[in-house]
């Protein structure tokens, strides 16, 4: 029995086939499909039956009479049809054709542009018989499927195209994008490669145009009366897309609504018609793995690991922020159970990019879901981290009413807890730094050099558990300092502020008594203990590669306060937190460095408490005005608001600098154990540690450890003897292949977001600047001033910033010894509320962030004019 359009739904897959039922589907949401009919796939059991080998099935189909009373329900429907004046297609649809995971793309035979019902009837047999064709069961051998076909065959009408296509909805090769390929007249010329198709890819979160690329088609392929189709010449002229503007919204519209009803992304064939309407001819699931879209941000993680890294620095960075989440999970207190769930998001909240550390930025969204409020959340995230494009293809799940019921108890208790951490953040932050001065005392106070590898083992153990194990202030802090601030902002906004990020940044640039600037004020006084001493002065503005021990020599009691410093501040320089950064401790000659800045003649250093008065007054004075007239509430609210975010903002910078000492200490332990893999021969120098993971030089001091213990057995053994040998040489072949690596790594300009899969390449994009001698940024502190400048991207550059314009990649709080004596700062890439940026308000220097390809444009010894309010940079 002829299965037709107005009853298919009745009858199951299994007897009408995939690719029917696809149809009905499309049908039944309202879409533009033309008619059709099915023979079922019971018509053609009696071919199958008795033969089993694929030639006899195949022979068998392909000379199936369909049944007389059959052929008279097909012959009523074309003449309803009115066929043969409009030809009809037949087409394949097996049980198993056109599912989610198989679809059988272009393996049947479908025959268009028939015109007899002879034509008709032999193509069904054709059609059914191609299901047993060698490609169908060579599909069907490669995906593990039954070679047993139950082919079911479809007549439909067939609609004269002006253009045909064939539209992904969700582009695999780049997920953020919908692709559209289309040809004028037939698809066929298009699926099968014989005609150059127009190529557009739309923007899936806009349905803006995102690129395109015209095929230049010569050709189409029409009709042919007789039946069949056959090749056309496209008229002369300038080659004009396929589809219009509209056509292209048209489709977009129906890929989003497709995968909306359909529940996933679709391969949707369509034709558009002489009248320049669309119809959807088949739509089945993409059955090619849809890549999850993973965008990586540098954004002010830049200010902490600037440029290229090495590998012992990544795992310990990577590590560490998965101990500080899981802890952050546990203050929320989230049952063990989603935390466990959460463990693919933990162990990678960070992605190494060319040897550079990133942000993952999905994955953090994904943990701001496990929080109520999750865009307002977002927004405040995505500020604090400094993005300039947010990512919004990772949404929180819309909720039923049912679900937010069930969910609510837990979400708030889950922010009663956080609030509760926040009242007690005063208490807790002083808990926290006695706690860590005491573990600080006492990790130097132990002789690093004369451990052994597995004391030095212990020693870590006892700082991960001790703590990094017991990091949560920090982090509630850090939460603290990101909600406060986007409430802050949002008041502001509430109460009419046109400006309300600007006029933040300008009231935070009161003179706060930060921990970031405690290690300057103690350098800026070091500086003028040894300005009257003339020979001690010109002793360090000479400068020698044993400065340290003249030093030493010469003037004792400076030396002693030298000491003094590097003791408390010594782990605080440029690139701190890379672990092969060297540090003021591990290289005291780094002190002497900063401290030459500030002795050189001409040098006049910024004093604290010198910032511009009249910038924190016109901002107190702008939200006064914006509050005259305000319920008292509203202005106390507001008030609170702005001291909380800077009680906060301190308590981060104090809490940073416990952080900065922790690093330093794994530095410390990692170091030494490099001094004993090389007295092993394990390494060349003890600096190659940093090019070992943490699990690596864990397994190699275990090693160490445990030949110490085979050293003292009466039996040696040598096959454990051999087997050391080929460990070291491997061990040293592997750090030379990093080394290698990484350097290469450095010569490589990497963007601030890598986006993998990575977009596709679009149009040419403009040059940087319209002006080749006009840079622009945000602008940050108010100034304006001309200068040489001197462009700094890692620790081993010039550091001679005296008098001159600093342009940096990242800022961290090392630099802090730097700033009082530059006349300004721009900086490549930062954030408003960074620490840098709060101390170079602090000091009233002129500063600039956001500057795109700042150190690729800029050489050091050229001149600039920079406005700090404008953020307009003008090369001189």
């Amino acid at each position: 029995m002829l299965i037709t359009t107005d009853n298919a739904r009745q009858y199951p897959e299994a007897t009408v086939g995939g690719k029917a039922r696809g149809l009905q589907r499309l049908q039944a949401a309202g879409l533009r499909v033309p008619d059709f009919a099915v023979i079922p796939a019971e018509e053609f059991d009696g071919a199958l039956a008795g033969a089993h080998h694929p030639a006899e099935l195949h022979a068998r189909l392909a000379q199936w009479p369909l049944p007389a009373a059959l052929q008279t329900q097909v012959r009523a429907a074309l003449q309803r049809w009115n066929f043969p004046a409009e030809p009809v297609v037949v087409r394949s649809s097996v049980a198993d054709e056109d599912g989610r995971h198989d679809a059988f793309a272009g393996l049947m035979d479908s025959f268009l542009n028939l015109t007899s019902e002879d034509a008709v009837l032999a193509a069904v047999a054709r059609c059914a018989a191609s299901a047993y064709s060698e490609r169908a069961l060579a599909y069907r051998r490669q995906k593990g499927l039954s070679l047993r076909a139950r082919p079911a065959v479809i007549i439909q009408r067939q609609v004269t195209p002006a253009a045909s296509g064939v539209m992904f909805t969700t582009f695999p090769e780049y997920p953020q994008e919908l692709a559209v390929h289309a040809v004028r007249g037939f698809g066929e010329g298009l699926v099968s490669g014989q005609l150059p198709p127009d190529e557009f890819y739309l923007l899936k979160a806009t349905g803006q145009a995102h690129r395109r690329v015209l095929g230049g088609q010569d050709e189409q392929l029409v009709a042919r009366p007789a039946g069949g189709l056959t090749a056309q010449v496209v008229g002369p002229g300038p080659a004009a897309p396929c589809l219009s503007e509209a056509q292209l919204t048209a489709l977009f519209g129906l890929g989003q609504r497709l995968e909306a009803e359909l529940g996933g992304p679709q391969d949707v064939e369509f034709v558009v018609d002489a009248a320049g309407a669309l119809w959807v001819v088949q739509a089945r699931p993409i059955t090619q793995p849809i890549p999850e879209v993973v965008v990586y941000d540098n954004s002010n993680i830049q200010e902490s690991y600037c440029g290229v890294t090495t590998p012992l620095t990544f795992s310990f960075a990577r590590r560490a922020y998965a101990t500080v989440y899981r802890q952050t999970m546990h203050a929320l207190g989230l049952p063990p159970a989603q935390i466990a769930a959460q463990e693919p998001v933990v162990t990678n909240l960070l992605g190494l990019v060319q040897g550079r550390i990133y942000y993952h930025i999905n994955n953090w969204y994904r943990g701001l879901q496990l929080l109520p409020a999750f865009r307002q959340n977002k927004d405040d995230m995505e500020r604090m981290m400094g993005l300039e494009e947010p990512v919004d293809f990772v949404q929180t799940r819309e909720k039923s009413l049912r679900d937010k019921l069930r969910l609510a108890p837990r979400l708030l208790l889950n922010l009663s807890r956080l609030l509760l951490a926040f009242a007690r953040l005063d208490g807790a932050v002083r808990t926290f730094q006695a706690r860590f001065a005491a573990h600080y005392q006492r990790f130097y106070a132990r002789p690093l050099q004369a451990l052994s590898p597995a004391e030095l083992l212990a020693e870590k153990a006892r700082l991960d558990a001790e703590l990094l194990g017991q990091w949560s202030t920090p982090i509630v802090n850090d939460f603290y300092v990101m909600m406060t601030n986007g409430r802050a902002l949002r008041q502001l906004r509430q109460v009419g502020a046109p400006e309300p990020e600007e006029l933040l940044r300008r009231y935070l640039a009161a003179d706060q008594d930060l921990a970031s600037t405690q290690p300057t004020r103690r350098l800026l006084a070091l500086a003028a203990l040894a300005r009257p001493q003339e020979p001690l002065r010109q002793l360090i503005v000479d400068f020698s590669d044993d400065l340290p021990a003249q030093v030493q020599a010469r003037f004792p009691a400076f030396a002693a306060e030298v000491a003094a410093f590097i003791e408390q501040f010594g782990d605080r320089t440029v690139g701190e937190l890379k672990l092969e950064t060297a540090t003021m401790r591990t290289r005291p000659l780094i002190f002497y460095q900063y401290l030459r800045n500030y002795l050189v003649p001409g040098a006049a250093p910024a004093a604290f408490g010198t910032a511009d008065q009249t910038v924190q007054h016109g901002a107190q004075a702008d939200i006064d005005a914006l509050l005259r007239g305000r319920l008292p509430w509203r202005r106390r609210q507001l008030r609170q608001r702005l001291q909380q975010l800077q009680r906060a903002i301190a308590h981060r910078e104090a809490l940073r600098l416990e952080r900065t000492r922790l690093f330093g200490m794994y530095r410390g332990l990692y170091l030494a154990l490099g001094e004993q893999l090389t007295a092993a021969g394990e390494l060349a120098t003890a600096r190659d540690v940093f090019y070992l993971t943490e699990a690596e030089i864990e397994a190699a001091a275990r090693r160490l450890s445990e030949s110490a213990a085979a050293a003292t057995r009466i039996q040696p053994v040598r096959a454990a003897a051999a087997e050391e040998t080929a460990e070291t040489a491997s061990l040293r072949v592997l750090v030379a292949e990093r080394q290698q690596e990484f350097a290469r790594y450095a010569q490589q300009h990497v963007p601030s977001r890598v986006t993998v899969p990575a977009p596709p390449a679009a149009a040419p994009a403009a040059d940087e600047a319209a002006d080749p001698g006009l840079l622009r940024g945000t602008g940050c502190y108010p100034g304006q001033l001309s200068g040489e400048v001197i462009v700094v991207t890692s620790p081993e550059d010039s550091l001679a910033v005296a008098g001159k314009i600093v342009c940096a990649l990242r800022t961290d709080p090392g630099w802090a010894a730097l700033f009082p004596v530059c006349r300004g700062v721009i900086i490549e890439k930062g954030s408003s509320l960074s620490h840098s940026v709060i101390l170079l308000r602090e000091l009233g220097i002129p500063t600039i962030i956001n500057v795109p390809g700042l150190t690729r444009r800029l050489q050091s010894g050229q001149r600039v004019r920079m406005d700090g309010r404008s953020g307009e940079i003008e090369l001189l």
